[in-house]
């Protein structure tokens, strides 16, 4: 292989001829001879000062840098204490000496005992004789088993290494692989490239420009203190699928003209609280009060406006809403004669094919001895339908059966409560006389048995459901608009009666839609305008979601409004339109009374104060208490920008993409320490590697083996 190594030179350099020139001695001076070596090229300086790149050369130096990468960050804590000696060694240096007394000399006795560590042969089992080991302890024993590591052998290969030993730090937090190697790994290690050319590889100033990049790097990659508050404030559970439902809910508002916060949304989607707890303290804390207040203004009006909207699609206003009860109670009667009518015309066949059915004599002998027959057969005869049965004679079976009903008019009448003379002991004689009639009647005729068992099971499978279901009872005399909207829309309803219901309605909607239309649009204006009235310090800033709990809270209460809405025409369209107005009246119930829960609220405010730069430093240097003005300072200062942060993602609609990523982010990620412990480990290394220069092997292994 030819490289710049070939141009090594095989004999001594040839050199251009020059001159000598001698200046005599004078004033006491000796002679002096100067000599010319000539302005010719010497071949000897083709030699390189370097090996020449080569690619697989830095692949492997590369590979070195991630393995050191990957020690730095096992050797980290024992790399820190070190830093933390040292610092503290400085300053003990600096510091006036202790005057020589008995107490002095206690103390230097016992600070000897103290640092005794692993290097004078201590095993951590007393406290405090045990130190994590560093980078290099590491480096040195996996050398034992590996050998030393490989040396670069250029500028470039050097370059690699150091851009591996970025890496495993990078990779080491969350995020997404690529954006990490970039801002953690490949930025800080160029600036750490860059500097140590400029400044002659001086490795303090390489650490620290590796450290500021890193540091924005991580900045810029890993999750702001906002983000991290949010992110610690979301449960686990809530996806972001979930975020996805909770903006088209807030869209779905604002186009009603209704503003939602994220909490309210994210709570309805759901079903638990999704930082209430934050927006409560947005709304109550001094920063970001004027901007809630400004925001809920105006929420009392929205709902209203939306809620009038839906309304008038439900349906319109009634012109004398007094009417509407007894118009129901019409329709409803129509509803049950219709029936009735039903069932007879399913038997009259069988009755006609019964009617000129005839007793015998002897079987008129047992009819004639009924207590009652005579009578009921003139009342029969001589009563206003009396033509009827004009032609039938008392034989036949078709005037048996008009007989039969004669005794089952008497026995009703006896028994109704507004007959004045009501008497259950005449009701069961008539319903005696009745049944004595039908059975010889059944006896005589097959058909007239089919008859009467066709009556007998549609009264019981369709009349008398509907005449005790809300159709019988929409039917009676007394009906007002109240009660009807009672009957349709009791308070607590009983369980599964969502289709009768929807019957109901079904068959006012039916025969007059505007009816049905304009009860099931009294029975829900009415809740909200009971729902809506002003309280004593202004517009009700909750009627939405007590208008929504009163009217659909429980799970029957909704079926039943449900079944209700569905049985008008084009019932599903405008069911689907409610239904979306609940879901914003319900999410507006998320929101917490504000000033409520005091001692939680100010735990809320400090965890708020925290920021990413302000935990970064508390976790290098919390013990210092002369921090704390400065600490105080910033947690002021963070707390107004992360209040003001907050406000402006919870109250926009545009955050969906924001708080995607934030679900994005595993619960409890800290890029910026993970990229702060691999800047102390290299900064530890890059010292340790500057002492080691120009000491033989032996020599470097005794530093190593000293290091405390």
């Amino acid at each position: 292989m030819v490289d710049s190594w070939d141009d090594f030179p095989t004999s001594a350099p040839s050199q251009s001829t020059g001159g000598v020139t001698t200046i005599p001695a004078q004033d006491g001076h000796p002679t002096r001879v100067i000599m010319n070596m000539g302005s010719g090229n010497n071949s000897w300086d083709s030699f390189p000062t370097e090996k020449p790149t080569d690619p697989y050369g830095m692949a492997k130096q590369g590979a070195i840098g991630i393995a050191k990468g990957a020690i730095g960050l096992a050797g980290l804590p024992g790399d820190a204490a070190v830093l933390l000696k040292r610092g503290a060694d400085y300053i003990a240096e600096k510091l006036p000496s202790i005057p020589d007394t008995g107490f002095a000399q206690f103390l230097r006795n016992e600070s000897a005992r103290s640092q005794g560590g692993v290097a004078a042969g201590a095993h951590g089992d007393l406290p405090g004789t045990y130190e994590a080991p560093t980078s290099q302890d590491i480096q040195g024993a996996v050398e034992t088993v590996t050998g030393p590591f490989r040396k670069p052998q250029n500028q470039n290969e050097a370059d690699a290494e150091t851009v591996g030993e970025f890496l495993p730090a990078a990779l080491a937090g969350p995020g997404g692989v690529a954006r990490k190697i970039v801002t953690q790994g490949v930025a800080p290690a160029a600036a750490a490239i860059t500097a140590g050319r400029l400044t002659d590889q001086n490795p303090y100033v390489k650490a620290l420009a590796g450290f500021l990049a890193g540091g924005a790097g991580a900045a810029l990659s890993g999750p702001g203190s906002v983000d991290k508050l949010i992110r610690a404030k979301i449960p686990a559970s809530v996806t972001e699928q979930d975020i996805t439902r909770a903006g088209q809910l807030i869209d779905h508002a604002n186009g009603r003209g209704v503003a939602l916060t994220w909490p309210e949304a994210l709570t309805r989607v759901t079903g638990q609280p999704i930082l209430t707890d934050t927006q409560r303290i947005l709304e109550s804390h001094g920063q970001t009060r004027p901007q809630m207040q400004e925001f809920f203004a105006d929420r009392p009006a929205q709902i209203e406006q939306a809620a009038r909207q839906q309304f008038d699609q439900t349906g319109g206003i009634p012109a004398m809403p007094s009417t509407l009860g007894p118009q129901a109670r019409d329709l409803s009667s129509n509803t049950l004669t219709d029936v009735r009518q039903r069932i007879n015309q399913a038997a009259e066949p069988f009755y006609q094919n019964a009617e000129g059915v005839l007793l015998t004599p002897a079987e008129m002998s047992h009819v004639r001895s009924i207590p009652g027959w005579t009578e009921a057969r003139d009342a029969v005869r001589n009563g206003p339908n009396g033509w009827r049965v004009a032609n039938m004679p008392d034989n036949s079976v078709g005037f048996l059966n008009a007989v039969k009903k004669h005794f089952d008019n008497l026995a009703e009448n006896a028994a109704s409560r507004f007959n004045p003379e009501r008497n259950h002991e005449t009701q069961a004689t008539r319903e005696m006389q009745a049944s004595a009639v039908r059975q010889i009647a059944e006896v005589k005729s097959q058909d007239y048995q089919i008859a009467l068992e066709i009556g007998r099971r549609g009264r019981e499978q369709f009349l008398e459901p509907l005449m005790q279901g809300p159709i019988g009872r929409l039917a009676k005399k007394d009906m007002t608009t109240q009660k009807a909207i009672n009957v349709l829309f009791p308070e607590n309803p009983v369980p599964g009666t969502e289709g009768e219901i929807r019957n109901a309605v079904f068959q006012l909607a039916r025969q007059r839609p505007a009816v049905a239309e304009q009860l099931v649009r009294a029975h829900v204006e009415m809740v909200f305008n009971q729902a809506a009235r002003d309280l004593q310090g202004g517009a009700n800033q909750f009627a939405g979601a007590k208008f929504a709990a009163k009217l659909a809270g429980g799970a029957q209460q909704r079926e039943n409004l449900r079944a209700a809405i569905e049985a008008l025409p084009n019932g599903t369209a405008r069911w689907e339109g409610f239904e979306r107005l609940l879901d914003i009246m319900q999410a507006t119930g998320a929101r917490q009374p504000k000033g409520s829960l005091t001692a939680f609220n100010q735990l809320e405010v400090q965890s708020m104060s925290t920021g990413g730069l302000q935990a970064l430093a508390a976790k290098g240097a919390s013990p210092g208490k002369w921090m704390s003005l400065a600490n105080d300072a910033f947690k002021s200062w963070s707390l107004g920008r992360n209040l003001n942060q907050l406000a402006r993602i919870l109250t926009s609609p545009d955050s969906g993409e924001a708080l995607r990523n934030i679900v994005r982010i595993p619960p409890g990620s800290d890029r910026a320490l993970v990229m702060a412990g691999r800047i102390i480990a290299q900064a530890g290394a890059a010292t340790t590697e500057q002492r080691l220069k120009g000491l033989t092997q032996d020599q470097r292994s005794d530093v190593r083996g000293s290091q405390p």
